[in-house]
């Protein structure tokens, strides 16, 4: 277990920078699919929260691909065409950022 401060793996920065590269540069060229895209990788960051290290995070990539349709519904919004994948990742990449700033405290715990 590499522990909440730990990095992150080479592979999972490779998803992450891919998936950030395809899903926000659409704010240039289609801002309806950038707004949805954004609420999306919000939805999934919330959910990935509960979430306390790194690994954890990254251990919830298959199941939040997995239900990101009924998470998305739930929202009121649609993928429309956004892949699943990337909004994962960008979603984790998020996450594993805050973990990494907090030194792997909750936000209830930090002052």
């Amino acid at each position: 277990m590499r522990g909440p401060l730990s990095a992150i793996p080479a592979e999972a920065m490779a998803r992450f920078v891919a998936a950030e590269a395809r899903l926000y540069p659409t704010a240039l060229t289609d801002v309806d699919a950038y707004q949805r895209a954004s609420s999306l990788v919000g939805v999934v960051a919330h959910e990935l929260r509960s979430s306390a290290d790194i690994d954890a995070v990254l251990g919830r990539r298959a199941e939040l691909v997995g239900r990101l349709d009924g998470l998305a519904a739930q929202a009121g919004l649609s993928l429309q065409g956004l892949p699943a994948e990337a909004v994962v990742d960008a979603a984790s990449a998020l996450r594993c950022r805050e973990l990494q700033a907090t030194g792997g405290l909750s936000e209830s715990d930090v002052p």
